[in-house]
């Protein structure tokens, strides 16, 4: 599949990012959690493996949005009496309540994506903006 993340294009598919995740250990996770087969990872930190790109040239949000849109499921992750972060398994309406959890990721890794688009646009006119005044 083809994606725009951090305003670079990336071409992914599931398949890659099973491939270039295998023997790679989950660092520590804080809010959300990715499940590649029967392991979790931070999803900032599957993009960056998989891409090679630097953590802070895109958010987790557009990490969960690649990874959502490829199969993985992202979530909010846990936490365990001791302050550890922990998967959280959904029992019970588990259909009903996942399928809703994953549309929230969705739209807010959306969300998160536009406003960096947004960000992005607005300083592009302040340069142009910029230019134009000292043309004068």
């Amino acid at each position: 599949m083809r994606f725009i993340v951090g305003g670079r294009p990336l071409e992914l598919t599931a398949e890659q990012v099973i491939q270039a995740m295998a023997g790679v250990h989950p660092e520590p996770f804080r809010e959300h959690i990715v499940q590649l087969r029967e392991t979790v990872f931070p999803p900032k930190q599957v993009l960056a493996v998989v891409t090679g790109w630097d953590r802070l040239s895109f958010t987790t949000m557009e990490a969960q949005r690649v990874l959502s849109k490829l199969g993985f499921v992202c979530q909010r992750a846990g936490t365990l009496d001791d302050g550890r972060g922990a998967w959280l398994a959904v029992e019970g309406e588990a259909a009903a309540d996942r399928s809703l959890d994953q549309r929230i990721a969705l739209v807010e890794a959306g969300l998160a994506t536009a406003q960096v688009a947004i960000a992005g646009l607005h300083a592009r006119l302040r340069e142009l903006e910029n230019r134009g005044s000292s043309a004068s």
